[in-house]
């Protein structure tokens, strides 16, 4: 059958009473007949027409639904696989931000030892500083001097 653009659930019975369907009742008159029985006739006609457009009409409206849902659940995946790939491709690039944390991991609770002010100016300027400095003892000395 073919595609139906108007919706036979909202068809208005035609009046096959009227003058314009007198042509119509005269084709249906047989020995005996009169026009409102062949007016009945057409009505039936026309509501047998009808209803088979409706149940049409259903399906295609099922079928319409149907593909609508496969075109949103194709674009769901879609998206969902762009994403996939968008994320596979960002940790290949930043590999260290997105590196597994250990959950296991011991943390040092010791305070971080920093040379003296000294050395972290010349460090700061870029000029020479000695060795002794960050040695244990350098270290030790400037832990005690601040």
């Amino acid at each position: 059958m073919p595609t139906l653009v108007q919706n036979p659930h909202q068809a208005v019975p035609l009046d096959f009473t009227s003058e314009s369907f007198c042509l119509a009742r005269e084709q249906l008159i047989t020995d005996g007949g009169d026009h409102k029985t062949a007016a009945q006739q057409l009505t039936l006609v026309w509501t047998l027409n009808n209803d088979l457009e409706r149940q049409e009409w259903d399906r295609q409206i099922q079928h319409e639904e149907q593909q609508e849902e496969e075109e949103q659940e194709r674009c769901q995946l879609e998206q969902e696989r762009e994403c996939e790939l968008a994320l596979q491709e960002e940790k290949k690039k930043y590999r260290l931000k997105h590196a597994p944390i250990p959950q296991d991991a011991i943390i040092s609770t010791d305070p971080i030892i920093i040379p003296s002010q000294v050395a972290v100016c010349k460090l700061c300027k870029g000029d020479f500083v000695e060795l002794y400095y960050f040695t244990n003892k350098g270290l030790h000395n400037a832990e005690h001097s601040t």
